[in-house]
């Protein structure tokens, strides 16, 4: 897991001035839910940065944060896994409000560099891989309420931050490609009988 020096050497590396960050990625459409994530900016604690990568703004998220008068926000669009990663490790939360995802590789990818994750119940990979409570927690789109008392109290308590990093780590082992691949061996040697 990061230290929080390392992640704030990290922001300083990727312009991001703000001591704790949000970071959510994929592709700018609806259905990724970021104008969700952008109405609960507005309310997470001072000096928060929220980063969104995947392409550029639409008409839709600008006019949210014209709306809200939000100055912490950062579209960045798509960036190669190499430079991903260090956003993926600056990051201090990771949360994936999607209105639908078949699986969210994202998820994958945030807890494996020890990241707690909020996410919808709407993706798959939120319901496989997390625990709410252990590496993060899954939500319910209409509870933004929720979405955000979840998202403070991750950024604003480090003990528990960490402790759900570490799970995010432990669980996501399990998820190899190794580990998926003998899988559906399995199954489909299963099958084949």
């Amino acid at each position: 897991v990061v230290s929080e020096e390392e992640k704030l050497v990290l922001k300083e590396n990727l312009h991001i001035k703000e001591k704790k960050m949000v970071l959510s990625v994929g592709q700018f459409i609806y259905r990724k839910g970021f104008d969700i994530l952008l109405h609960i900016a507005k309310d997470f604690p001072e000096n928060t940065a929220t980063v969104i990568i995947g392409g550029e703004p639409t008409k839709e998220y600008l006019s949210i944060v014209e709306k809200y008068k939000l100055k912490h926000i950062y579209f960045i669009g798509f960036k190669e896994k190499e430079e991903l990663a260090k956003y993926y490790m600056a990051a201090d939360v990771f949360v994936f409000p999607t209105r639908e995802d078949i699986w969210g590789l994202v998820i994958n990818e945030a807890m494996s560099y020890g990241l707690p994750v909020i996410v919808s119940n709407q993706c798959v990979a939120g319901a496989e891989l997390i625990e709410s409570g252990r590496c993060g927690y899954q939500i319910t789109l209409e509870n933004q309420r929720l979405l955000l008392e979840k998202t403070k109290e991750l950024l604003l308590d480090n003990r528990l931050r960490r402790k759900m990093a570490e799970e995010s780590l432990k669980k996501i082992k399990n998820y190899s490609i190794e580990n998926m691949a003998e899988d559906y061996i399995k199954i489909l040697t299963d099958y084949i009988k």
